[in-house]
């Protein structure tokens, strides 16, 4: 595909040390260029790992650094691939895939009433007979939004966004413009919310335990929802999500992390003493951000993609049948359907919490072989990371930038709508690839 005119000369003038895409051999150079702080809107830290079908590294690489507040000072750290930070919303496809151990097991459908899984009545007013399903909220195509009392806090009922007059209704702010017809995707944390809490309600534990349990502990995975059941070990090597304040990267998230087995929660105003060992399973799936809250490395998020991917001697988290079913469209964006907000064409189609390369204008990320690539972005509080698989040949790509100086989401690359940090990652990657044969 040609890249478009309009975006060549933005990214160019954005990133003028870019250049074309790295050339077999230049992989280190390339990235190490991302990361320099010698150079314009450069990235703190970046690391990077792609892998063949076989499993065999094809690329690692990490350069930049990491940044923590420390006895009340900012202090630079080496940015590692062991260094564990807020992945962000990676952290719905890790989700579903520990919800999909219930169905798996026969114990939910992804077709039932999500309302009656959760506890509580869910319908969007202007369609009260359109039932709302899981995999309508996996999907992101269930009708819901983030309101504006995101997140609901600990403390407080997950239904109270959902039921009329409760106090966290937001005269229905939780809810999609009557304009948009039923089927119509719009990207929203609150899906998961609910996912979560379905989850808690069926299996009797908590999120954070249920995902431990199911997903994290099967790979050796010292990883966890917000720090639950991470070591201070790990939490020695972590690094916050950083945003440049007047030319310093200044934490937004995880500024100070609390030793174990503190769990990071968001309390209400009037309780902000309550702790998650106050929380009862059930009541408000937010709690352990199941949205965006898993703190992992580049090696775990390595290791992860590598469990989707089906390499040898990484232990699969579902059957492949499961993942396949979790890998094929459910939502794929036309504009003559139910359509959707595609992000400037970079969500073209979705599956259950699975984005869905087409190769079109915008999702073509990694080339002419875009289609055959599974996975999921994270971008949040100046990270963005990605942990992708490849469904016909086995290849994979998990990576994570610390900070990023100019937020991502208004920014596209040369040739298709990832940042062009990102964009910058996947041609390197591509690069390796086509190496390495």
């Amino acid at each position: 595909m040609r890249p478009d005119r309009r975006r060549l000369i933005a990214a160019a003038a954005f990133l003028p040390w870019i250049g074309s895409p790295a050339r077999a051999g230049t992989e280190a150079t390339t990235l190490a260029a991302l990361a320099d702080p010698a150079r314009p809107d450069t990235v703190m830290g970046v690391g990077v790992i792609a892998r063949d079908g076989a499993g065999r590294v094809v690329l690692e690489q990490v350069h930049g650094s990491g940044r923590l507040t420390v006895d009340g000072g900012l202090q630079a750290r080496a940015f590692t691939l062991d260094t564990p930070m807020r992945i962000a919303s990676i952290t719905k496809l890790v989700a579903m895939t520990a919800l999909m151990t219930l169905v798996e097991a026969g114990r939910l459908s992804l077709d039932d009433d999500a309302g009656d899984l959760a506890g509580f009545a869910l319908r969007h007013p202007t369609h009260p007979d359109v039932r709302i399903t899981p995999a309508m909220l996996a999907s992101h195509t269930s009708g819901l939004r983030n309101g504006p009392s995101y997140p609901v806090p600990l403390g407080h009922h997950l239904s109270e966004a959902f039921t009329t007059g409760a106090r966290h209704f937001d005269d229905g702010g939780w809810f999609a413009p009557a304009s948009e017809p039923p089927g119509f995707f719009a990207y929203a944390d609150v899906n998961f919310a609910v996912l979560a809490q379905i989850a808690e309600r069926v299996s009797g534990e908590r999120f954070d335990h249920f995902l431990k349990r199911t997903t994290l502990d099967p790979l050796g995975l010292d990883s966890g929802l917000n720090w639950s059941g991470v070591p201070d070990a790990v939490r020695a090597r972590a690094s916050a999500a950083c945003r440049p304040v007047d030319g310093v990267w200044e934490p937004q998230v995880d500024g100070e992390i609390a030793p174990a087995p503190a769990i990071r929660v968001t309390t209400p105003t009037e309780a902000p003493d309550l702790t998650a060992d106050d929380y009862r399973p059930g009541d408000n799936g937010f709690v352990f951000s199941p949205q965006g809250g898993l703190r992992a490395s580049i090696r775990d998020l390595d290791r992860l993609a590598r469990s989707y991917a089906g390499h040898a001697g990484v232990p699969r988290l579902v059957s492949s049948e499961t993942l396949d079913r979790m890998s094929a469209p459910l939502w794929t964006y036309d504009p003559a359907g139910p359509g959707g907000d595609n992000d400037r064409g970079l969500m073209r189609a979705w599956g259950l919490s699975v984005h869905i390369p087409t190769g079109g204008d915008g999702d073509a990320f990694f080339g002419p072989g875009s289609a055959d690539w599974r996975g999921h972005f994270g971008v949040a509080y100046g990270l963005q990371s990605g942990l992708f698989w490849n469904r016909r040949d086995g290849r994979t790509l998990a990576y994570m930038i610390s900070g990023t100086p100019r937020d991502p989401e208004t920014l596209t690359g040369i040739r298709s709508s990832v940042s062009p940090w990102e964009e910058v990652i996947f041609d390197t990657a591509l690069a390796a690839f086509a190496r390495r044969g």
